[in-house]
């Protein structure tokens, strides 16, 4: 009869542990048996033993101190780990020999993100492996063509030995080890292990103590709580016994009206969790595409009308799409004409800004008495003519949003400081004020200048330059990028002709190519004022050459670089010759020493020393 209801009870697909009142086990059926691996009966099968001097030991461990029993570095000293180089909780992969000096073992610490962590080795014959899977959640250890997997929940220790002298496998690790005993502190310590296989036996878990196999943990000491009628029932909690995520049903048992003990009935839940972490990965990897896919969208909507497929221009807007992303401080480099303004409100609209404020201010057209308080704002009664009520600034209407200060050198040194002060505190006072105010506003600059010149002429303030120049991004001229030309042409025409209502036209071929083949001084803005001609003077639907201005069509005549007008010493024709090609140079860039060294075709090095050379530094 007793044979016959353990058989039964060996057929519920729950696992079933009862204890006494003493927490002695009365009833252990085989699923409970097979969740927490205490039959041993499975793998190619060892003899029961312990490790000893010589022999190899291989462990995959993806928690250092976790369920490992509480195994420490110290510990590994004995297979030649050295001091320090593992730390507590991190995972990792280690061949070793028992009795090796410390530094002598082979040992792999995971860094940061790895999702697969593997060492491996040729030792006494045999080739031994040890590797992490992080993202499988998989610990694997391969002796030679033999593989001893161990899928893992939460925090696990795998392990093998190998005998040092004969090559066989002594020992490896399977579920269960916690329950056995035979976690690695345990074994690397010299605790006896059983032995595993078909041919192995079960072990007598009758009348032993519930403890014997299963560590203090919340669930246990439940269970043993409510078997001495001092404790609580739960109904299907989940919980972690023997480092196995499972769901728990704890009852007592009762006779006559008094608590004999308590069932714990389990389930366990650890593939239920992989699909739940499969289904939340997906879920994330879902969620990560959407987000890319909107953040593309956004960036595209907000550079549809930044145009370009030169490679000059591919940088300016890779650029500026990282400026979108950051709340650095950006600075436009270009000539006028070339967009700045444009890919400014790009920049915002692509930002995570883009539904606040984007006010722009160019720093030349503002009076040097009016920049302060248009700006910052000023109180009321500040100065003569000002609002009764104050008047809130540029920077406070921009809360949250963007300020696009253009020509951002002509600003003087007072008003530059000023500038210098609000980037480094993100506060302000207004005029005639004497409370700070803190605002959340992004800054672009920008500038037609050379900044770099004019920080070593003085004129522009080094700290400042240093604090703008975070991001800079130089927008190409026109005649660089000649490649752009016919994509902005026709798109600057199409919408010419909608704002002046005017029926959509077409540009001619070789007109086209004489737009190409014109030095835009005046850059896009020159561009955009020549077509805007053309559409308004073309007769038909397409703009052909005759429609263009006639400078567009003039070739220029190459021109005589140097006269002779005398005789004399070769060399002294030739400095003389040289200085005037330097002056004539900085005068045609209107003093820019960089521009003047790339029109000469100068080294930086080069120039300078025949600025010194001629006495024009």
């Amino acid at each position: 009869m007793v044979n016959f209801l353990k058989k039964g009870i060996d057929l519920i697909d729950e696992g079933i542990i009862v204890i006494d009142h003493q927490g002695k086990i009365k009833v252990y059926n085989q699923e409970a048996a097979c969740v927490f691996g205490l039959d041993p009966r499975i793998g190619p099968g060892h003899q029961g033993g312990r490790i000893a001097d010589g022999d190899l030991v291989i462990i995959a461990d993806n928690c250092l101190g976790g369920d490992d029993g509480q195994l420490t570095a110290a510990d590994l000293a004995i297979i030649g780990v050295a001091p320090g180089q593992i730390k507590a909780s991190q995972a990792f992969v280690v061949i070793g020999r028992v009795g090796s000096t410390p530094g002598s073992a082979r040992c792999r610490v995971r860094q940061r993100e790895e999702q697969c962590l593997v060492i491996a080795s040729q030792l006494a014959g045999s080739r031994l492996e040890a590797k992490i899977d992080f993202r499988e959640q998989l610990l694997k250890i391969k002796v030679n063509q033999q593989d001893y997997p161990f899928p893992y929940a939460l925090a696990a220790g795998h392990l093998v030995v190998v005998d040092g002298q004969s090559g066989a496998v002594k020992f490896y690790q399977t579920r269960g080890y916690t329950a056995r005993q035979e976690d690695i502190k345990s074994i690397l310590s010299g605790k006896k292990y059983i032995g595993k296989g078909p041919g192995s036996q079960k072990p007598v878990i009758y009348d032993q103590h519930i403890s014997a196999y299963h560590p203090a943990s919340g669930v246990i000491s439940r269970l043993l709580a409510v078997a001495k009628e001092q404790g609580a029932e739960i109904t299907n909690r989940e919980s972690i016994i023997n480092g196995i995520p499972v769901r728990s049903t704890i009852a007592a048992i009762r006779e006559q009206g008094r608590v004999i003990g308590a069932i714990l009935k389990i389930v366990d839940i650890r593939e239920l969790k992989k699909v739940i972490a499969e289904r939340d990965k997906a879920l994330n990897s879902i969620r990560y595409l959407e987000k890319q896919l909107n953040k593309e969208e956004k960036h595209q909507e907000a550079f549809q009308n930044i145009l370009g497929i030169s490679k000059s221009f591919a940088q300016t807007k890779k650029m500026a799409l990282i400026a979108s992303e950051t709340i650095s401080n950006v600075l436009l480099l270009g000539e006028s004409g070339t967009g700045k303004n444009l890919l400014a409100r790009a920049i915002h609209q692509a930002s995570s800004r883009k539904n606040y404020p984007f006010i722009y201010i160019n720093c030349a057209s503002i009076p040097e008495g009016l920049f302060e308080s248009e700006l910052f704002g000023y109180e009321k009664g500040s100065f003569t003519g000002a609002l009764t009520s104050g008047k809130r600034g540029k920077l406070e209407l921009a809360e949250r949003g963007t300020v696009f200060l253009d020509e951002i050198v002509e600003l003087t040194p007072t008003l530059q400081a000023k500038i210098l002060h609000f980037l480094q505190s993100k506060t302000f006072t207004p005029v005639g004020g004497v409370e700070e105010k803190k605002v959340n506003v992004r800054l672009i600059f920008a500038t037609n200048k050379d900044l770099e010149e004019l920080v070593e002429q003085g004129r522009f303030r080094e700290d400042l330059y240093f604090r703008i120049n975070v991001l800079p991004i130089i927008l190409p001229p026109l005649r660089e990028r000649p490649e752009d030309i016919p994509l902005l042409a026709r798109s600057l025409t199409s919408r010419i002709c909608q704002r002046i209502r005017k029926t959509p036209k077409k540009i001619e071929q070789s007109a086209m190519e004489l737009l190409i083949n014109y030095e835009w001084k005046g850059n896009i803005r020159e561009l955009e004022n020549v077509l805007e001609r053309a559409v308004n003077v073309s007769a038909g639907k397409l703009i052909t050459p005759a429609d263009l201005p006639e400078k567009l069509s003039q070739r220029e005549k190459p021109e005589q670089l140097v006269k002779v007008l005398g005789v004399g010493p070769i060399k002294k024709a030739l400095e003389q010759t040289e200085r005037e090609l330097l002056l004539n140079a900085l005068n045609y860039t209107e003093g820019s020493r960089k521009k003047a060294m790339e029109l000469l075709g100068l080294g930086k090095t080069a120039f300078y020393q025949k600025l010194k050379k001629y006495r024009l530094d």
